[in-house]
């Protein structure tokens, strides 16, 4: 079976790059840079093995349990990699290995681009503040106002990037959905849920890749 090829950059050159922008001067999480291959059908996975290439072991252990809690709603078995591979990434011939050995319908892949640096220019303003001084003559204190010229200034904001790849195992194995999520907030187990359930699993329903939610394991 061939399956899971690489490079992508032919196929990921269609994305484009309207997501980030979205997260200029705001905290929070945003997807784009989605495509799915029309040609795929499908009545939605049912049976996913899901990899998260990190080399923290606890890092890669996050982003597979959220994938593992989320998709049961959607009625698709999962197992995660690190059931199969405790200590390291699998590499390409050990998945292969397993999709044969155990039938599974898709495989999904979550990796981390470099972060990318955002910068949001802010205006420069007049504002007014008091000056309080004392007279060396009486030692007395007294107080005035003036203007005080805050001058522009560009802040930078470091976005967290994240690709989320979908491979059919039929075939002959091929990339049938990607998108890139992005982050703002730290990232931490609460962050990572709410991409997965709230950003990435709704859109891998909504394009058919993945079944309705609510659906019944078969």
């Amino acid at each position: 079976m061939r399956a899971f090829r690489e490079p992508l950059s032919r196929v990921l050159s269609l994305l484009c790059l309207a997501a980030i922008p979205l997260l200029a001067g705001c905290a929070g999480s945003a997807l784009g840079n989605m495509w799915r291959d029309p040609n795929f059908k499908t009545e939605g996975m049912r049976k996913v093995l899901v990899l998260a290439v990190r080399t923290d072991p606890v890092r890669r252990r996050l982003w597979e349990d959220a994938f593992f809690n989320g998709l049961g709603a959607y009625g698709t078995k999962v197992t995660r990699s690190y059931e199969l591979w405790s200590v390291n990434v699998p590499d390409s011939q050990q998945v292969r290995d397993v999709v044969r050995r155990d039938g599974y319908d898709g495989v999904l892949i979550n990796r981390r681009p470099p972060d990318t640096a955002v910068q949001n220019w802010v205006s420069g303003y007049t504002k007014r503040e008091s000056v309080t001084q004392q007279d060396p003559l009486t030692g007395a204190f007294y107080t005035y106002w003036r203007d005080v010229e805050v001058p522009p200034r560009a802040d930078t904001t470091t976005i967290a990037n994240f690709r989320t790849d979908v491979w059919t195992t039929t075939e002959g194995g091929r990339l049938v959905w990607s998108g890139m999520s992005h982050m703002s907030d730290q990232v931490n187990p609460a962050t990572i849920q709410y991409q997965v359930e709230k950003l990435i699993l709704p859109q891998l329903s909504k394009s058919g890749v993945l079944p309705k939610k609510g659906s019944k394991p078969e």
